[in-house]
């Protein structure tokens, strides 16, 4: 059945709170001082709102210090979870935010439990402010870990003078040490996207400079940073140049570019305000939002009054959606997982097993298809450990999702990978989730699960 993209937001019951969220950072913030996490806080929200108002006057600034990105996490956190706030919320950065504190206060029971968790979590909020993922990820594996019945604590650390695992699990005469990983893009992944955005701005551009309001959606089957920067762009201009759309199939890949189809977004545009470029206006235009797809928009607006961020109407718009289906592009990234697994296992001793785990937020054309999946496991057959007694490598794959239902504020799709090293049988934490406590139904290459916020 065809879901109804037409609809447009209800006016009543916006005035809900999200305990979890709330819980979660009223302890995080219990681990500093007041006055300390107050000025922080102010700033954060003192810098947005400079942000802002620059914004409405289209002057595209930077939303918040990345020297204090953990109070960004907190302050749009806090926004979701508060009807007061959530005018503040800026959902391209908080769709994937949110989540992560809900499950962090869903947790708090277990997490309170783990030995070390507070000294490790006061750092995430002094130490960790320019890299919180790092250390949100290592919380959420500890408190999978205490939910699942292991008695958990965090490993003081040594620096510069003994490499140590992240945790100790025990469970009666089981003893485990574990290492987490958020793994971010690798170098290639981030010249690839760069690449990407590159071909996108020069379509973008002449799209601008013809006043031709249009769309491309393309596969890429070469890698991305080996095209021409102006390959959508060419074939762009081969579009304006005749009527209909125009396909191509060729060395680079195939795709279509076509005209804006105005009709949804206008209907919606009557009634509601929508963020410019966001997932609700992606599938107004294209009819659907694939969350495995990387997107980019530009074009004129007219600001909604008080929200610089929403158009109240669209004067111009030109859209790229891109996916790169490369098994070179695969095979590069599979290598970066395998450098990541051989850096984890450094930190792991050799008197108990060990367990990896590697956190990739899938976004975008960094998603986890079977592809990949394939060529990490294969990338584990020859892996050699070392001194360590490294038996699994667990690969969490989470998909924080643009949502485009109408009902649905936030939501998360997760994978689980497993990848056992030379062919051990032995792991802990089988068929784990983060994100929910129940087990995974089988996807279609390894378990998954999807949780949301209704």
């Amino acid at each position: 059945m065809n879901r109804n993209v037409l609809w447009t937001a209800q006016r009543h019951g916006q005035d809900w709170k999200d305990p979890y969220i709330l819980a979660a950072l009223e302890w995080l913030s219990s681990l500093v001082t007041a006055s300390e996490w107050s000025r922080r806080i102010a700033e954060t929200e003192a810098f947005f709102a400079d942000a802002k108002a620059r914004w409405a006057d289209g002057e595209r600034v930077p939303l918040f210090s990345p020297s204090d990105a953990i109070a960004w996490y907190v302050y749009q956190a806090q926004c979701y979870a508060d009807a007061s706030l959530r005018p503040n919320f800026f959902e391209p950065d908080g769709y994937r935010i949110a989540p992560l504190f809900r499950r962090l206060g869903q947790l708090l029971p277990a997490l309170k439990r783990v030995g070390g968790v507070e000294e490790r979590a006061a750092r995430l909020v002094t130490d960790g402010r320019s890299q919180p993922d790092d250390g949100i990820y290592e919380l959420l594996v500890a408190a999978a870990y205490e939910h699942r019945g292991w008695n958990v604590e965090f490993v003081p650390e040594q620096p510069g003078i003994q490499k140590q695992p992240d945790l100790f699990a025990n469970k009666g005469r089981s003893s485990w040490a574990i290492e987490c990983k958020r793994a971010g893009r690798s170098g290639y992944a981030r010249n690839e996207k760069d690449a990407g955005q590159r071909m996108a701005d020069a379509f973008h551009e002449l799209s601008r400079r013809k006043n031709r309001s249009m769309v491309a959606v393309v596969t890429f089957t070469a890698e991305l940073a080996e095209l021409d920067p102006n390959y959508l762009a060419e074939r762009a201009a081969r579009f304006i140049g005749r009527r209909g759309d125009y396909s191509w199939s060729d060395e680079g890949g195939t795709g279509v570019v076509t005209d804006v189809f105005w009709r949804g977004l206008k209907h919606v545009l009557q009634s509601d305000d929508i963020t410019f470029g966001c997932s609700r206006m992606i599938e107004l235009v294209l009819g659907s939002y694939r969350h495995d797809v990387d997107y980019s928009t530009a074009g004129g607006w007219r600001p909604a009054p008080g929200r610089p961020f929403h158009a109240t109407s669209v004067t111009h718009l030109s859209l790229v959606a891109w996916k790169s289906v490369s098994m070179e592009a695969a095979r590069r990234k599979a290598q970066h997982f395998r450098g990541i697994v051989g850096r984890a296992s450094e930190q792991l001793p050799g008197d108990r097993p060990g367990a990896i785990h590697v956190g990739y937020e899938a976004v975008g054309g960094n998603s986890a298809d079977e592809l990949r999946h394939r060529l990490n496991r294969a990338q584990m057959t020859d892996f050699d450990p070392g001194s360590s007694r490294l038996n699994i490598v667990y690969g969490n794959y989470f998909m924080p999702e643009h949502v485009t239902d109408r009902n649905e504020s936030s939501a998360v799709t997760e994978t689980l990978a497993w990848y056992p090293v030379k062919r051990s049988r032995y792991e802990p934490l089988p068929h784990h989730m983060l994100f929910v406590d129940d087990e995974p139904v089988p996807g279609h290459h390894f378990p998954e699960r999807r949780s949301g916020n209704r």
